[in-house]
C-alpha cells in the first residue's frame, strides 16, 4: 500500500505536489477545527452555563434556609384542626401533591413528595410553621426533573428544640 502511495506520489510534478501538500494541510486544519476545537469550546460552554445555573439555584436554596432559621420558633399553641388536615389543606392551597401523607398520633406526621422546586418547599414549610407545626425530620433528594427535589419528612405539631 505504501510503495503504491510513494509511486502516485513520485508521478506527480512538483507544482502538483506543492498544491496538494497546501491541500492536505487545509484539510487538516478543518477537520482539527470542526472535530475537535467546536465540540470542545461547545462542551465548555455548556459546563459553565450548567454551573451558572446551579450556583443560582444554591443561593436560592440557601436564602431560603436563611429565612427559615430566622423564624422565631415561639411558644405558640397549634391550630384546633387535625395536624393532616392542617397539612393536606396547606399542600392544596400551594398547589403541592404529597405523594403520601400518614399520620403517625395526634400530632406527628410523616410526608413524602415526589417532585418540588426548593423554593416552593421552603415557603410551604414556613406558612406550616407560622400556624404551629415544624419539621422534625426531612430527607431531600435530587428529583429527575431538573431543578426539583424528592423530600421525604416528619411533621410535628408544636415547638421542639
Amino acid at each position: 500500500m505504501m510503495e503504491r502511495m510513494r509511486a502516485l506520489w513520485g508521478e506527480r510534478s512538483p507544482r502538483e505536489r506543492v498544491m496538494l501538500g497546501v491541500m492536505f494541510a487545509l484539510l487538516a486544519v478543518v477537520i482539527l477545527w470542526f472535530g475537535v476545537a467546536m465540540p470542545l469550546d461547545r462542551a465548555q460552554r455548556s459546563a459553565r452555563d450548567t454551573l451558572l445555573e446551579a450556583t443560582d439555584r444554591n443561593a436560592a436554596v440557601r436564602a431560603a434556609v436563611r429565612q427559615l432559621k430566622a423564624l422565631p420558633r415561639g411558644a405558640e399553641a397549634g391550630p384546633a384542626a387535625p395536624l393532616d388536615q392542617l397539612v393536606g389543606q396547606g399542600a392544596g392551597e400551594a398547589g403541592l401533591t404529597l405523594e403520601r401523607a400518614q399520620a403517625q398520633g395526634q400530632d406527628r406526621m410523616e410526608i413524602a413528595i415526589a417532585s418540588i422546586r426548593p423554593v416552593a418547599l421552603f415557603s410551604w414549610l414556613a406558612t406550616l410553621e407560622a400556624q404551629g407545626v415544624r419539621v422534625d425530620t426531612m430527607s431531600a433528594r435530587p428529583a429527575p426533573t431538573a431543578g426539583s427535589l424528592s423530600v421525604q419528612a416528619v411533621l410535628v405539631r408544636g415547638t421542639g428544640q
